[in-house]
């Protein structure tokens, strides 16, 4: 709401200004004539009011790209574009994001002439302009007619800045819901090809499967009365997953100064949880072929499932040892995609449209994992583009969490806030009873310090990503 301001008392406005000068002959303008008088050549059908502020008033010129206020400025200065264009940018995640423009004939309000509040967005020419300037000198220098005149003017102005912004918001609304539609529609058509597509089932079907001591041990941890006692066990009855274990912890994979040469050292220092990540990740290595893009997957899954089991474990949604199996297999689908473009490279066009998602899910379906875990791939790349009602019959609370670490990890990896699909964060947010945070609160209050307790327990290539 527009506030109007108790004038100081003025002297008697000298003599020399008018208020009403008398009609001028038109006559067609100079180059080399001030923009001024130009203006009060033809502005005798346009009021006085607007030139008596010309008479009184200064106005200021700027060269296109300068500033005409910055964000953190006081905002005790209102202006009126005479000519030109001036553009209102604000700064999100170090990204300028325009927010609006302001042609000739419009006016800029001021907040506050007392200065006590301060700009928010800052306001630049976006081709050479003028302005004159409307701060606290120029209207003790007006009569009352004239400052009715101004106010009058801020608040159409303001008024018509509101409508316009509903207006915009309204359309862009509609013009998302649109998209995401469209997106769901997409994606959709793409994950029932996908299922029904014999050439991917083809390459799943000669994919080893996990071994059988590795789908025992994540049965354990899935059962929520499991002991320490019994995972040690489990682990030390197979000579592989024995072997599997302490060779990883002894390697250049993870920071460890001691030679771990026990199961029950081991578990003591990661958690039951921990050494199944660990048996987990080996046992894909053995069942995959060691492409470079596995690897890469490989490595980038691994540092998502400890911030996946992290997250679980602090909003107290799901089972850890659950969520950190998604994070480890999530990318899955993306290894059979390149399988299958090295198998067919004609048909490369046609693997295009296959849904990646879809491919991992109907991996782990084979290897027997649990429903909720391959229900979870099929749809984990959902919340990008659909809100959590979108998806139907599916574990909600497990893709949130495999969302929100994904978006961590890309943050910690120093991708923009602003580059990353966060349309609908706050929704699986929500799921995760973390409607009051940000992505930045999880990541700097939540997931970093708790991931930073772990210490040498984490992969190597994560901890660097902390600091």
């Amino acid at each position: 709401m527009l506030k109007i301001f108790k004038r100081k008392e003025k002297n008697p406005a000298p003599s020399s200004i008018k208020t009403a000068p008398a009609p001028i002959k038109h006559s067609p303008p100079k180059t080399d004539i001030p923009l001024k008088a130009r203006l009060e050549n033809v502005g005798a059908n346009k009021g006085n009011e607007l030139i008596s502020l010309l008479n009184i008033g200064t106005t200021k010129k700027l060269t296109k790209g300068e500033y005409l206020f910055k964000a953190g400025s006081a905002a005790d200065t209102g202006y009126i574009v005479l000519d030109g264009t001036i553009e209102e940018i604000a700064i999100a995640d170090g990204e300028e994001i325009n927010i609006g423009s302001y042609a000739d004939k419009s006016w800029i309000n001021f907040a506050d002439l007392k200065g006590s509040i301060n700009r928010e967005s800052s306001a630049r020419a976006e081709a050479p302009s003028t302005v004159l300037i409307i701060n606290q000198q120029l209207l003790n220098s007006v009569d009352d007619n004239i400052l009715l005149f101004i106010y009058r003017h801020l608040h159409q102005s303001s008024a018509a800045q509101i409508a316009r912004k509903e207006t915009e918001k309204t359309a862009f609304s509609k013009q998302t819901q649109n998209l995401v539609d469209t997106l769901f529609e997409i994606h959709s058509k793409a994950k029932g090809r996908s299922k029904n597509s014999e050439l991917a089932q083809a390459v799943i079907q000669k994919i080893p499967k996990l071994p059988i001591a590795t789908i025992g041990l994540l049965n354990k941890l899935m059962d929520d009365s499991t002991s320490t006692n019994e995972v040690v066990e489990l682990v030390k009855s197979d000579p592989s997953l024995t072997s599997v274990l302490l060779k990883t912890l002894n390697s250049a994979e993870y920071n460890f100064e001691e030679k771990i040469s026990d199961v029950n050292h081991a578990v003591s220092l990661l958690g039951f949880v921990g050494v199944h990540q660990i048996v987990m990740s080996q046992s894909l290595r053995k069942s995959l072929p060691a492409t470079p893009a596995f690897q890469k997957s490989y490595t980038r899954s691994l540092e998502i499932s400890h911030i996946a089991f992290t997250i679980s474990q602090a909003c107290g949604i799901g089972k850890p040892a659950e969520m950190a199996t998604i994070g480890l297999v999530h990318e899955l689908g993306n290894v059979v995609i390149e399988l299958l473009r090295q198998q067919n490279p004609k048909l490369e066009n046609l693997i295009d449209f296959f849904d990646t998602s879809v491919i991992g899910a109907q991996l782990l379906k084979t290897w027997n994992l649990p429903e909720s875990i391959w229900k979870t791939i099929e749809y984990y790349d959902f919340p990008e583009f659909a809100p959590p009602e979108k998806i139907t019959d599916a574990p909600l609370t497990a893709i949130a969490v495999i969302y929100l670490a994904r978006l961590c990890h890309q943050r910690l990896n120093k991708v923009s806030e602003a580059r990353l699909p966060t349309l609908f964060l706050n929704d699986y947010l929500g799921l995760l009873n973390w409607s009051d945070r940000s992505l930045s609160s999880v990541l700097g209050e939540k997931v970093v310090p708790a991931l930073r307790k772990r210490g040498n327990a984490l992969p190597a290539s994560l901890t660097p990503l902390l600091n």
